[in-house]
């Protein structure tokens, strides 16, 4: 899957580099090596800071893959390649050292970007205590040789914290959730069951994810009966799906609604089944 080549003695990797060529490491002192973690349950992040470089970064997303990117104060202004292994720190004696094959070097300050499997098998490394390296020629001129090592200290503990986070993940995304349509039978104006735990949804995203700005309601009716009535009744829809936004936590200032009259039905009002289309009332989160 990954490419290994395994071996028992320390690995000596050369570039085929230019004449002066120097070398350049990148690696945070023992005593000060943190992974920090931040946790919501729209996003858990385990970082690593590496002095004078940057910081590796394992992110976990509602509903996504698990990734591993490094982010550089040094943008890479062209493509490349790097190599991947993973090594024995100095204090521990017997593993097994791994070399992961190359790996794609992009341009801008995210110059490393790995998925699911990739990205766990690094997980895995680490959590047996190895360090992590990545070596590659400087992006500047290519004449120094650049080892970026990631290390296992003080790992255990902050990735029990982000398993603990990914845990409690939300289970639906935006796209999920944002938007629900609520049909009904003539005359009717309550919400059912399932209508309102749909609405618990998009309440609940919109209390954790603060790039919501609001909602917005629409309410439709069909032809049947007079015009007059049909439009209070499409307003007594809307609001009704109002009132249950506000009386569960969300402000009412956040919430358009808007009733619509028969003359505004997205469906034909000259069948039975557009009619029945026609009875809805839209709900929208707005980004």
């Amino acid at each position: 899957m990954f490419g290994k080549t395994y071996f028992l003695i320390p690995l000596l990797f050369v570039l085929a580099l230019p004449a002066r060529a120097g070398y350049q490491f990148f690696k945070v002192p023992v005593e000060e090596s943190t992974w920090e973690v931040t946790a919501t349950p729209m996003i858990c992040r385990l970082r690593h800071s590496i002095p004078d470089y940057g910081y590796a970064e394992f992110v976990r997303r509602v509903k996504a893959e698990l990734e591993f990117s490094v982010h550089v104060k040094q943008a890479a202004n062209r493509p490349e390649s790097a190599r991947l292994f993973s090594r024995a720190p100095e204090w521990k004696h017997i593993a097994i050292a791994r070399d992961f094959g190359s790996i794609p070097v992009v341009e801008g300050n995210e110059p490393f970007y790995l998925q699911n499997g990739w990205a766990k098998r690094m997980l895995a490394e680490l959590a047996e205590g190895m360090d992590l390296q990545l070596i590659y020629r400087d992006w500047s001129d290519g004449s120094d040789e650049i080892t970026v090592t990631i290390v296992p200290i003080n790992f255990l503990e902050a990735w029990a914290k982000f398993q603990a986070c990914e845990k409690q993940l939300l289970h639906f995304s935006f796209a999920d959730v944002r938007k629900t349509i609520i049909q009904y039978g003539v005359g009717k104006t309550r919400l059912d069951r399932a209508t309102q735990h749909r609405l618990d949804q998009m309440i609940h995203y919109m209390q954790v994810d603060s790039s919501v700005r609001g909602i917005r309601i629409d309410g439709y009716t069909d032809s049947k009966g007079l015009q007059r009535i049909n439009i209070v009744v499409a307003r007594r829809r809307a609001n009704t799906v109002r009132n249950y936004f506000i009386k569960h936590g969300i402000s009412k200032n956040k919430i358009y609604v808007h009733a619509h009259s028969e003359l505004d039905g997205k469906f034909s009002n000259r069948t039975a089944a557009g009619r029945k289309k026609n009875r809805r009332v839209e709900v929208k989160l707005l980004r």
